[in-house]
């Protein structure tokens, strides 16, 4: 039953990810314009997302492998998923001038949808003893191959903020 919850936590982080990824501005999904936006606050919003989605994917993989800390962090990323999404589909933040496209609001209803049981069962998984499935002498190899991992997920990062950035702006 423990690890299950890991699993599932898991699972619910992967599955907001790539809701979130969908509506890469600039995307088929996401074709709102935001130029009246400063872009300062754009490129804000827009790290913010990326920081969100890129370590929703980062926090499954810990929380996949029981580490507690991370099922703990799982409870912040779906209030954040709660927060981005209930904020859009109120027309809070970001406002645009443009209609929001049905495909767009589906997936905003689904990724507000998940974000519940995300931030339910995080928060449960943490009273929870969690097991680790590591190897002491895996420790090492595995190190350097999260080092490179996280550079490679700065750069697409940088990329992706930059992308959404520019096409949010309409350029």
């Amino acid at each position: 039953m423990r690890r299950h919850v890991g699993h599932a936590v898991a699972l619910l982080l992967m599955l907001s990810a790539v809701l979130l990824g969908i509506l890469v501005p600039g995307g088929p999904i996401e074709t709102r314009s935001f130029s009246h936006i400063s872009p300062f606050i754009l490129g804000a919003f827009n790290t913010f997302l990326t920081v969100l989605g890129i370590g929703s994917l980062v926090l499954a993989y810990c929380a996949f492998k029981g580490k507690r800390w991370a099922i703990l962090a799982a409870s912040f990323c779906g209030i954040s998923y709660f927060l981005v999404y209930a904020l859009d589909l109120g027309m809070i933040f970001p406002v645009s001038p443009d209609k929001m496209p049905p495909a767009l609001f589906g997936i905003e209803v689904a990724g507000l949808l998940v974000s519940f049981p995300l931030t339910f069962l995080s928060l449960r998984g943490v009273s929870m003893p969690v097991v680790s499935c590591q190897s002491p002498e895996n420790q090492v190899a595995v190190k350097k191959a999260h080092v490179l991992l996280l550079v490679l997920m700065t750069l697409a990062g940088v990329g992706i903020i930059i992308f959404a950035t520019m096409s949010a702006m309409g350029k």
